[in-house]
């Protein structure tokens, strides 16, 4: 995270801390804003990795059965970031969330006299989307009932039914609150993921999950199968359907394999 200028503009998130808050507020509001700012960072990596892992094709690479590392990897995630979620958004006293943070530093009159004006219409614009309630209970109900704890249905010898949470929905969830973080930023200018992205000798940087999928994917049965069943190839094609053999296609010519 750096700092950026103080460009004439009447945006407050423009201004540095120091020209919103009063003095004696500053370094609290940067120790505690910088602490929502690393879940952040965390919570989107984690999303990233996910979404990588989910496009991934490893129905054509491994059994079920036998896709045991991905798995886990995949639930880890997606339990570590429903986890994240929840307690950006969670309400208590002594709990620090973005919503307890964008209250504070406003209801403990942090903010210089003349900024409350523009800092609640900021507020007023970056609400938590109320669309996306209904995914935040889920998010909750899952960190309750199958993370944090495993309840039982009114005392019954039976687990209380969770509705699950998707990858697309905790996506949805996350900008929502980055959103609202970005109202409460003054003064800097900040990226919330590990993956950074660049280039060397004019190419993206390939990033680690990348190097690691495709090294699966370049050696795998599934994607080399044409030329190790060369013979059998044009039969088993006729098998195949128009969509199966596009997917096919799509991860051979990342490789510059041709097109079968």
């Amino acid at each position: 995270m750096t700092r950026a200028s103080s460009p004439p503009s009447q945006d407050i998130t423009h201004k540095k801390p120091e020209d919103v808050l009063k003095p004696e507020h500053v370094e609290a509001y940067e120790t505690l804003h910088k602490d929502i700012w690393d879940r952040l960072t965390h919570m989107n990596t984690n999303l990233t990795i996910l979404e990588k892992i989910q496009n991934f094709p490893f129905r054509h690479i491994y059994p079920r059965q036998a896709n045991i590392f991905w798995t886990m990897v995949y639930w880890n995630f997606l339990y570590i970031s429903i986890v994240f979620l929840y307690q950006l958004t969670a309400d208590g006293p002594d709990e620090h969330t973005l919503t307890g943070f964008r209250n504070r530093i406003l209801k403990e009159d942090w903010l210089k006299p003349s900024e409350k004006q523009e800092y609640r219409k900021r507020l007023r614009s970056t609400k938590l989307d109320k669309r996306l309630k209904p995914i935040r209970a889920k998010i909750e109900k899952m960190r309750h009932n199958v993370i944090a704890h495993r309840l039982l249905d009114s005392g019954r010898a039976r687990m209380t039914h969770v509705e699950g949470v998707t990858l697309a929905e905790l996506r949805q969830v996350y900008e929502d609150v980055e959103k609202l973080f970005h109202a409460c930023s003054f003064g800097v200018q900040y990226i919330s993921n590990f993956y950074i992205g660049g280039t060397i000798g004019g190419k993206p940087v390939k990033e680690d999950i990348d190097e690691l999928l495709d090294l699966i994917l370049e050696h795998s049965y599934w994607l080399n199968e044409p030329e190790r069943m060369k013979d059998f190839w044009p039969a088993m094609r006729q098998r195949m359907s128009h969509e199966e053999l596009a997917e096919l296609n799509e991860f051979r010519s990342k490789f510059g394999m041709p097109e079968v």
